[in-house]
């Protein structure tokens, strides 16, 4: 018997193991599409290079190793969330809504129309240019041309316009797998107003029409207000195939310890204001009571601070109760304090609360399983954003009344996170907060300039912001605020402006070539070189 490539019934191209976009349930490319997000915003369990671990390190929310800027992070570790856009999430989405729109599910589109503006404005944010116009047009691979930046943004907001039509829309059905808002489209209109939000304030230093366009949102007051309408990504206890637990829970606690604190954003919690913060305990667990003694387990104690350090920057410990971190940009090697070092706890990743016992974590079945939360977009965020846009824009609103209420809603939500797996004892108490919410406040109004004011509202969103480096990132290079630890090297080089362009897109794509460096900004940040480090 003979065969030939011309005998087989299957056009080279088709793959028989595949579902062809006509055969293909609405549904299932919402489920991929979500997952696409999911996987650029936060990761997943086998994979956690995402964007908010990339800007939780960079802000000093989270330890980077550095030592530099430049060797911090390789092209190739920004791989797979760009994938998840452009092999994933992008391409079902361009397949998915010309056939939802057939058949009248406006739902599934306007859901897809606001992750993608979701996803696309992140790529800006973190790298500057990069391709949309050509992206999946199935002409120009693997060659896109990149796109500007301000053109991206002004096509997203667009988009954004355009889902809160399809939402408004009569649909024949609703999602059966919405993994945020399970169908329900008044949030996810809350939601699109609120991303609006956002990329106006972003875009506060290039645009003067911003002002006006925020007044217009908060005057409709169809955006996001209350945590009901909190837009996150929820994760299980589950740790079989697949594992769906938060993607810091399994490399923090399944085989020890893997990440550190940055000693810094503890101090800012534990003692910088003479009183803790309601929800440090909640954040952190530490393995240890009290800090070491042994070289060999942490060298700095033995070191002086560099000459660089000023007297109130925090250099190796700030206390003799085992809140063990790493100063920025600390590239020493791994001493044995894997079941020493303090570690994240019941908020957000679903760890465990301090209740001051102080013991290694050995076992991977505590707390709430890794059945955390990745917080994108809160209600807390949006009155700190309002904070900074009454604050420089005049827009409507008191900058001192949002924050209040932001720093408030912040606590309520970490305090009532898990209140189950929470000593009691040792709980925050009303009177917890609103001593905690008097300090902030005293704070602010003993700051004598717009700046300074702006540091205290910077400080506490960041504190806030404890697992989603995206809004830090951004913040820090829009503001310059809050002031941040130094980096263990007197000369670590430029601060990231814009992170280098993925291996996969420089290497492969003959119309690009890689950043020489990472001072580049993107077009909405036109602060001077060397503002922040």
């Amino acid at each position: 018997m003979q065969y030939s490539c011309e005998s087989t019934q299957l056009e080279i191209l088709d793959n028989p193991n595949a579902v062809s976009p006509q055969q293909s349930d609405i549904d299932f490319f919402l489920n991929s599409i979500q997952a696409g997000f999911i996987a650029q915003v936060a990761g997943n369990p086998l994979d956690t290079r995402c964007l908010n671990e990339f800007g939780m390190e960079v802000t000093r929310i989270m330890h980077m190793f550095g030592p530099t800027y430049q060797n911090a992070y390789d092209p190739a570790d920004f791989d797979p969330l760009w994938g998840a856009v452009y092999s994933t999430a992008l391409p079902d989405i361009r397949t998915m809504v010309p056939l939802a729109e057939e058949q009248e599910l406006y739902t599934h589109v306007g859901i897809a129309k606001v992750l993608e503006a979701l996803m696309m404005a992140n790529l800006v944010d973190f790298f500057g240019d990069v391709p949309y116009s050509e992206a999946t047009d199935g002409v120009n691979f693997p060659n896109p041309v990149p796109d500007p930046g301000a053109e991206i943004y002004a096509n997203m907001l667009s988009l954004l316009d355009e889902a809160i039509t399809d939402f408004s829309k009569d649909e024949v059905a609703l999602p059966s797998n919405d993994r945020f808002y399970g169908g329900d489209e008044d949030k996810w209109i809350r939601l699109a107003n609120t991303v609006k939000l956002k990329l106006y304030l972003q875009t506060r230093l290039v645009d003067n029409t911003v002002a006006a366009k925020i007044n217009e949102i908060l005057s409709s007051g169809n955006y996001i207000q209350n945590e009901d309408d909190d837009f996150q990504i929820e994760w299980s206890s589950n740790d079989t195939q697949p594992d769906s637990r938060h993607p810091e829970f399994g490399p923090n606690f399944d085989n020890g310890t893997g990440e550190y604190m940055n000693t810094t954003y503890m101090y800012w919690m534990v003692e910088e204001k003479g009183i803790q913060d309601p929800r440090w305990r909640y954040y952190f667990y530490r393995q240890s009571s009290e800090n070491t003694t042994d070289v060999n387990e942490q060298s700095c104690i033995t070191q002086s601070p560099p000459p660089h350090f000023g007297p109130n920057d925090i250099w190796c410990n700030f206390s003799n109760e085992g809140f063990w971190g790493r100063v920025h940009g600390d590239a020493d090697g791994i001493p044995p304090d894997r079941g020493l070092r303090t570690t994240f706890g019941l908020y957000p990743v679903g760890g465990l609360f301090d209740d001051n016992s102080a013991q290694t974590i050995t076992n991977r079945n505590i707390g709430l399983q890794g059945a955390g939360i990745s917080p994108v977009l809160l209600s807390s965020y949006v009155d700190f954003m309002l904070a900074e846009s009454a604050l420089y824009l005049n827009t409507s609103g008191d900058a001192r009344s949002y924050l209040e209420t932001a720093v408030r809603k912040s606590i309520d939500k970490v305090i009532n996170f898990s209140p189950e797996n929470v000593d009691a004892d040792l709980a925050a108490t009303p009177e917890d907060i609103n001593d905690y919410v008097d300090t902030v406040l005293s704070l602010y109004d003993s700051a004598g300039s717009q700046d300074e004011r702006m540091a205290v509202i910077a400080k506490e969103y960041f504190i806030a912001l404890w697992g989603n480096g995206i809004e830090a990132y951004n913040t820090y290079r829009r503001t310059g605020k809050p002031d941040l630890q130094p980096t263990e090297l007197q000369d670590p080089g430029p601060f990231i402006r814009s992170f280098f362009y993925p291996a996969s897109f420089a290497d492969l794509n003959s119309n690009v070539e890689q950043k020489t460096d990472l001072s580049i900004t993107v077009f909405w940040d036109t602060n001077p070189s060397g503002f922040i480090d």
